[in-house]
């Protein structure tokens, strides 16, 4: 299939650092957030997934297109998921179960460090309930268990460790994404559970991170802290298990994405300011949650 040429920055800190929370079906809001970033030449310089958000992320890293991606999610059925068992015991030479196959047939790249655009995949260890970080190695062992939902989904034992879907420590990776990109965090909430405001009325708010810090409500996750600007599409409606209403999912991302131009780009040039100034650190001037 035809292949796009991810636009990315030439260097880590150099662009946004995307962090791509999981939340299943509403997942597909992701792939407005890309689709406006691509169109405004945005550039990206890490991208950092758990659950549905590390698969398509590293789908658009890459190359794969967002109408190709929306396609495939119009033809996804909750009963595809329950079917994501392997077709073989552990251990079998051809042992895949759906998700690998699919990364297997759509996917270009074999390992995540040929990725176009650098790109980490969280999972679970469910032996200490930790994050694990995939950086490196087989792009569809990392897929598959940042994605083995509980109950739908076997664990993934991996170099002696049991890895499960990475919502469950972290729904939206943002802290691994300001440790690794270094400033310029956008992350993306997708889950049910809103973390800003479900108010379409106060969609946006943009206030100091110091004020922000003190007024934030005990219930906020503490990722939230670590994203310099914060998208949280409108999919509250969208059930979890609903894919047919990809396209829906994608608008609301797209729409987030388009308020948060203005914003994206001062951050940018203020990091562009200060790259000639490599001792004094980028801190963000304000917040932004949409």
């Amino acid at each position: 299939m035809p292949r796009r040429s991810a636009i990315h920055a030439s260097g880590l800190g150099m662009g946004i650092g995307l962090a791509l929370g999981g939340g299943f079906s509403r997942g597909f809001a992701h792939l407005g957030v890309l689709q406006i970033l691509e169109q405004e030449q945005i550039p990206v310089s890490y991208i950092v997934g758990t659950s549905i958000g590390g698969l398509l992320g590293a789908a658009f890293a890459d190359g794969i297109s967002v109408p190709d991606l929306c396609d495939l999610g119009r033809n996804v059925h909750i009963r595809d998921f329950l079917r994501f068992q392997p077709s073989q015991p552990e251990g079998g030479t051809h042992n895949k179960d759906r998700i690998g196959q699919f990364v297997q047939d759509w996917f270009r790249a074999d390992l995540l460090e040929e990725l176009a655009i650098p790109t980490a995949i969280v999972a679970t260890d469910l032996d200490t309930g930790a994050p694990y970080v995939f950086s490196r190695g087989p792009l569809d062992v990392a897929i598959r268990a940042s994605c083995a939902f509980p109950g739908l989904v076997k664990p993934v034992e991996h170099e002696g460790r049991m890895l499960a879907d990475g919502c469950i420590v972290t729904p939206v990776p943002t802290e691994i994404a300001a440790r690794i990109n270094g400033g310029c965090v956008l992350g993306v909430n997708v889950s049910h559970d809103s973390a800003i405001s479900s108010d379409s009325e106060n969609e946006m708010r943009v206030v100091a991170p110091a004020f922000r810090a003190l007024n934030r409500s005990s219930l906020e996750p503490s990722w939230c802290k670590h994203a310099d600007i914060l998208l949280e599409p409108q999919v509250q409606h969208i059930d979890w298990h609903d894919f047919t209403r990809v396209d829906e999912a994608v608008s609301a991302g797209a729409d987030a994405m388009r308020r948060a131009l203005p914003f994206v780009r001062d951050l940018l040039a203020r990091r562009a300011q200060l790259a000639s100034a490599p001792d004094l650190p980028f801190r963000a001037q304000s917040g932004l949650s949409l």
